[in-house]
């Protein structure tokens, strides 16, 4: 006897079923809010609170911890200026930080002025203060012609960083026995304080290092503070926020040439018991982002300086603005915070009286009027720095409570949930979904699409995200041939903004996360009854799979490793997962290849339009075809893969009606797009590999198709030489070539460092500038190394360096074994791998996650075949 399914005879209870759904959907989204919540502010208290971490050394401290800034340059005469020290001596402070421009002391090179600097610090000694010199500015001899008049900006860095660590130096040695603290440059995350050009953290680096050991030449006991970083949201090419910009250093190896970082954290109108220590925020906690890098970059033994600090009572200030009542409670809340935080050095109010007009929102901070009189806040600060009480710390157990509740909600919510969706027989969507017509399913489809494209509501997006799978449970098929299509369209994300951050997904992730649950389980039962051996192709992927691990573990970083691990190791073996589970018929693979190729039409076209419509970057005399990406080598990259893909489903489509026309006409969409990128490495070694593999590989497969090797030969040829007409100057120019010298050079030395298991995928970007050699300064931004060979070594290694070798073999044997019976697809897919294999020698081959992406489908599909060609040859051997 049959019976209906349990919903089906309780209609009431499936129907309740769906608002329980409903609700663990509401629930599960909130639990994940609290969890982000939670989770962000744990990381935001870990610096504040009792947590054992390390504790810097005293060596950089100076003897108080309360400081502030001046001008001492602005009084008459010395009387003047040592009444004003003394007056802050009293009232509490240890320390006053002073601006020393290079430029007034040197007007001329080697020509010093030293009298104003020798008095100044005189006095500062007299008053029994400590000086904290800030070394800053530049004299226009030394700048580069773009800061100099008309646009002249005195705080340009040096043309020539030697010069300022000549001028450092001696400094250094004049005054070694009158200042001991030097901060090496001020504010150069944001302009004009780095000159009239880009933001660039890699090339402060190569200033400080040089001017660091300068002065410690000359004065071995001198403590040297990094730049201070001025406080912004932004992260752009003339504004870069601290944190990001302190990573940047370290990435540089600039970690010996510092023994303090410093920080303004100013308050900007917000409470200094305002715990949030975040890139958003502006305000007085914001300190901790600054120490929370230092943590995660193992230097959490150096202290961090609150060089500028306060609260602006200025009605037109930039710092927004307070009541007096309100800076004075604030400065003493502050202070008091200061003194629980042992790894702050020093907490410098932002100035005494500024070098600047009265009406400048400057003296909004000032300790006395522009006549010299005392302001109320000046008492504040005698009776703040006299106490020496502190608010006791935040604890983080609550906090540590709060998650694992949290987390306990989750997974009971998912319980519940799929409890819910049984019952309302959620599990039967996806047959019911296969089962309607297509106009239905092209229609619900279009809908989606359109809904998430216009998404932006988390939940929502998530939602979108759980209609996904359900359509792609019954038809797995649909799902990779997405997401064989979008790989092209990697840089057009859906971005989604999470707790504290922005989760980049690209389109052919978002189609394979959508289609993995209807083959997960599948995988897992597999796992736990295997059926038949492994090939070849999933011992290569066992093999990637573990030794990336192994690489990241040993270079582990939590911002950066986790990141790469995702986009270059687990989307590409799960995308090689889902083929080899689906795509498991000659039909089935020749779609795959036609979605392969035909991303790479819709990705040329595109690219086309744009640069019709005037988009495109000019080099060497040549407007270059940049297309979906930032960069025209990049697009050449994908282009040229999808090429030899189009190329082999024409051949393999030969003699049927309108399809070799049509991919004859995507294969010169391909073709004009590659010529347009200007890529060199696309136009002399990767389409002339593909082609010489097709023309070698597949003689007697072009005479079946009345194609003569010669005639393709002369008609590549002829391509090339209009290509050299067309591209000439670019073809030709050797800079490029040079440059590529000293990035290998860098590269290789990296290697040096890191031998066995390199620094993890992902993880060229946070350890090249270490090794950056100064010729190729111009390019300290690289994901990778521009070479395949040193892309593997730095990355992964020795192990990297035997598994490319183990996939060289692969690869021969595979062309080998097939080379008189290859198909027209199969020679497309191999051709494409070749060519990249070929442009990877100046470019890159698996270190981008788009490019990764295709490789292992690749893989996967001509690891499918030979499976088929067993079988075919076990049954007629039977």
């Amino acid at each position: 006897m049959a019976f209906a399914p349990f919903s089906a005879r309780r209609p009431g209870r499936a129907a309740f079923a769906w608002f329980r759904l409903l609700g663990c959907y509401i629930l599960l989204c909130y639990a994940l809010l609290e969890l982000g919540l939670a989770g962000r502010e744990l990381m935001e208290a870990l610096p504040f609170s009792a947590f054992p971490l390390p504790t810097p050394t005293a060596d950089a401290y100076p003897s108080r911890l309360p400081g502030i800034n001046v001008a001492l340059q602005q009084y008459p005469d010395s009387a003047a200026r040592r009444a004003a020290l003394a007056d802050l001596a009293r009232t509490g402070f240890g320390w006053v930080r002073q601006r020393v421009d290079w430029g007034a002391l040197e007007p001329a090179p080697g020509y010093f002025d030293w009298a104003e600097m020798d008095a100044i610090l005189s006095d500062v000694a007299a008053a029994g203060l400590e000086a904290v010199v800030v070394l800053d500015g530049s004299p226009a001899w030394a700048r580069l012609p773009r800061d100099r008049a008309p646009t002249d900006n005195p705080t340009a860095p040096p043309a020539d960083f030697a010069d300022f660590a000549r001028f450092a130096e001696a400094f250094a040695h004049r005054y070694r026995q009158q200042a001991r603290f030097y901060q090496i440059w001020d504010e150069p995350n944001i302009a004009p304080h780095w000159g009239n050009q880009w933001i660039e953290p890699v090339e402060y680096s190569r200033l400080l290092a040089q001017a660091a050991s300068a002065i410690r030449a000359a004065d071995p006991d001198a403590v040297i503070l990094l730049a201070a970083l001025a406080p912004t949201a932004d992260r752009g090419h003339t504004a870069i926020d601290e944190a990001y910009y302190l990573r940047r250093l370290y990435a540089a190896g600039a970690a010996p040439f510092f023994d303090a970082s410093a920080a303004e954290p100013f308050g900007f109108g917000l409470a200094p018991n305002d715990t949030r220590s975040r890139t958003d925020v502006l305000n007085f906690q914001r300190v901790g982002l600054l120490r929370r890098v230092m943590l995660a970059a193992g230097d959490g033994a150096k202290p961090v300086w609150a060089v500028r600090y306060g609260w602006n009572q200025a009605t037109n200030a930039t710092w927004q603005t307070v009541s007096p009542e309100t800076q004075v409670r604030y400065v003493a809340q502050a202070t008091s915070l200061a003194r629980g935080w042992p790894w702050l050095a020093g907490l410098g109010w932002a100035v005494d009286q500024p070098l600047a007009p009265p009406q400048d929102p400057l003296w909004g901070f000032a300790l006395h009027t522009s006549k010299g009189q005392p302001v109320p806040l000046l008492a504040t600060f005698g009776d703040v720095n006299a106490s020496h009480t502190h608010p006791s710390l935040p604890a983080l157990r609550p906090l540590v409570i709060r998650l694992l509740l949290w987390w306990v909600v989750l997974v009971w919510t998912v319980w519940r949930g799929w409890a819910a969706g049984r019952i309302a027989g959620v599990d039967q969507w996806p047959a019911r979904f296969a089962a309607q017509s297509q106009p239905v399913k092209v229609f619900v489809w279009l809908l989606l699409i359109a809904l998430y494209y216009f998404a932006t509501w988390p939940p929502l997006i998530g939602l979108c995200w759980l209609v996904g799978a359900l359509l792609l449970g019954a038809q797995p098929l649909t799902g990779l041939l997405l997401a064989a299509f979008l790989l092209p369209f990697h840089f057009q994300h859906k971005e989604v903004a999470l707790i504290g951050t922005i989760l980049a997904v690209p389109p052919a992730q978002a189609a394979l996360l959508c289609t993995l649950p209807g083959v997960v389980p599948g995988w897992l039962a597999g796992i736990r009854r295997p059926r038949g051996r492994l090939l070849s192709d999933d011992w290569l992927a066992l093999g990637w799979l573990s030794i990336s691990l192994l690489s990241a573990a040993a270079a582990w970083d939590w911002m950066s490793t986790p990141g790469g691990l995702w986009g270059v190791i687990f989307v590409p073996l799960l995308l090689y997962g889902l083929a080899r589970t689906v795509a498991t018929s000659p039909g089935h693979q020749i779609k795959v290849g036609a979605a392969l190729a035909a991303g790479g039409v819709a990705a040329a076209g595109v690219g086309l339009c744009l640069w019709w419509g005037g988009d495109g970057v000019s080099v060497d005399g040549v407007r270059r075809l940049i297309g979906l990406t930032f960069s025209p080598n990049q697009t050449a990259l994908m282009l040229e893969r999808g090429l030899f893909v189009s190329l082999g489903l024409m051949l393999a489509r030969w003699g049927e009606r309108g399809w070799h026309w049509l991919w004859m006409v995507g294969l010169g969409m391909l073709g004009l797009a590659l010529l347009l990128t200007g890529s060199r490495g696309a136009l002399l070694l990767g389409i002339p590999a593909g082609v010489a593999f097709c023309l070698v590989c597949q003689p007697a497969f072009y005479r079946r198709l009345r194609l003569r090797p010669w005639l393709v030969a002369v008609l590549l040829a002829a391509g090339l030489l209009a290509g050299g007409l067309l591209l000439g100057e670019r073809l030709l120019n050797s800079d490029t070539v040079a440059q590529r010298l000293h990035i290998w050079q860098g590269a290789l030395d990296l290697w040096r460092a890191y031998p066995w298991l390199g620094v993890g995928p992902g993880g060229f970007f946070w350890h090249y500038p270490a090794f950056m050699t100064a010729a190729a300064a111009s390019e300290p931004n690289l994901l990778h190394p521009h070479l395949l060979w040193l892309e593997f070594a730095t990355g992964w290694g020795v192990a990297g360096l035997l598994w490319v070798l183990t996939f060289g073999y692969w690869l021969v044997s595979r062309v080998t074994d097939r080379r008189t019976q290859l198909g027209g697809l199969e020679m497309g897919l191999l051709a494409g791998l070749v060519a990249g294999i070929a442009h990877g020698q100046v470019d890159a081959f698996g270190a981008l996650p788009e490019l990764a992406a295709w490789n292992w489908l690749v893989i996967a599909l001509l690891s499918t075949q030979v499976r088929q060609n067993r079988k075919i040859a076990d049954k007629s051997i039977q």
